[in-house]
């Protein structure tokens, strides 16, 4: 006997009734435990060597799950804990699941809503195309990552929309509260992105703009959206929004694959900000990868990015970074891993006061250390093991 059957997947999707079939569900528990040896020169007190966790992928424990509900719609989760090998602690202090903890619902042909803490469409496009794949966010980061390509940038309180891909093309909407009562439509975000793939390419265009809260001096902590904090953006953390907009390509063939990125990002200032001017980063950057006749794969990067001149800088701050990348495959799930990184910065910016003019050092990646380098040059070097589950 049929019955009606309501599919909600929000407003852009549709409802309709179709034979109730038997649900069927499936779970499956998953995860990266990632260690190495770092060693980064130029720090405050010198050079400093040290054990990593989570030098080439970020350490994680997920589980995540779908059940069949008929007609071609499913009901999704995920929960994803980051953890640190080095002591075993959480990757983020008093959050359990602090990389993902989003329900769902997904159809083939109307597409996937999401809700809860996940990443925003602008990332889904951006980093898969990024420096992440190929040398690893501990060394090839864009400076700072100052353009959110690495795993830094998660929502809260989000809504996401995916379509199916149309022939190549899929496209994607986000939207966060804040959800700080007397003070609607700050510490949100939005975002949007359209990606493309066929023929060997990939291709992405992605746009996000991330709100700050009304506690805005050094970033509103409850904000439903946070971003890696650096050398590169220290004077700005007290902007009224930063705004993303990015495209990246890459080209697959063979063993080899070529790519390229450029993005724009503008922290915008507002009568409750240290700094006065919008203070843009420009950043371009090539990769490339190559898998050898052996297990070795080898991945390279270049990032040049540039600071615009604002807020009383005529000298503005510029960084160049060259990563590279050999991971010997000892399986499909284990590897043995070398990072180097070397990076070199000019020019001048705005201290942590958002007032003070100083030169802008160095800071390779998201800053392997956490602290930026004492002067404008700065070296990596790092051999990790890393397994997947």
């Amino acid at each position: 006997m049929k019955q009606p059957k309501l599919l909600i997947l929000g407003g852009a999707l549709l409802s309709g009734a179709c034979g109730m079939a038997a649900a069927q569900s499936t779970v499956s528990m998953y995860g990266i435990v990632d260690v190495g040896i770092t060693h980064i020169d130029n720090l405050p007190g010198g050079s400093k060597t040290y054990m990593r966790s989570g030098s080439k992928d970020g350490n994680r424990l997920g589980f995540q799950g779908s059940e069949d509900l008929g007609g071609g719609l499913k009901a999704i989760f995920k929960l994803e804990a980051g953890f640190n090998t080095d002591d075993g602690t959480a990757g983020q202090a008093g959050s359990l699941f602090n990389r993902a903890a989003f329900l769902g619902l997904s159809d083939k042909k109307l597409g996937t809503l999401t809700l809860g803490r996940q990443y925003s469409s602008y990332f889904d496009a951006v980093n898969p195309l990024g420096p992440v794949p190929v040398v690893t966010g501990a060394a090839g980061d864009h400076p700072g990552d100052i353009d959110g390509f690495d795993i830094t940038i998660r929502s809260n309180n989000s809504i996401k929309y995916t379509s199916p891909s149309w022939n190549g093309f899929t496209a994607s909407a986000m939207v966060a509260a804040g959800e700080q009562a007397g003070h609607a439509g700050s510490g949100g975000e939005h975002s949007a992105s359209v990606r493309y793939e066929g023929g060997g390419w990939r291709h992405a265009l992605a746009y996000q703009v991330l709100k700050n809260g009304p506690n805005q001096t050094n970033w509103d902590p409850a904000a439903s959206t946070s971003f890696s904090k650096s050398a590169l953006n220290a004077g700005y953390l007290s902007a009224s929004y930063v705004q993303y907009v990015a495209a990246a390509t890459r080209y697959q063939k063979a063993n080899w694959s070529l790519g390229g990125s450029f993005s724009n990002v503008q922290y915008h200032a507002n009568a409750a900000s240290l700094f006065r001017d919008t203070a843009t980063f420009n950043t371009g950057a090539l990769l490339a990868t190559w898998q050898t006749g052996t297990p070795w794969l080898l991945g390279a990067g270049f990032t040049y990015t540039r600071a615009t001149r604002a807020n009383g800088i005529d000298d503005n701050a510029n960084y160049r970074q060259f990563s590279l990348q050999q991971a010997y495959w000892l399986s499909k799930r284990t590897s043995i891993y070398i990072l180097e990184a070397t990076q070199r910065a000019r020019g001048r910016t705005v201290g942590a006061d958002g007032v003070s003019l100083i030169d802008a050092n160095a800071t390779v990646g998201v800053s392997q250390s956490g602290t930026v380098a004492s002067n404008r040059n700065q070296m990596l070097l790092g051999i990790g093991l890393r397994h997947a589950f």
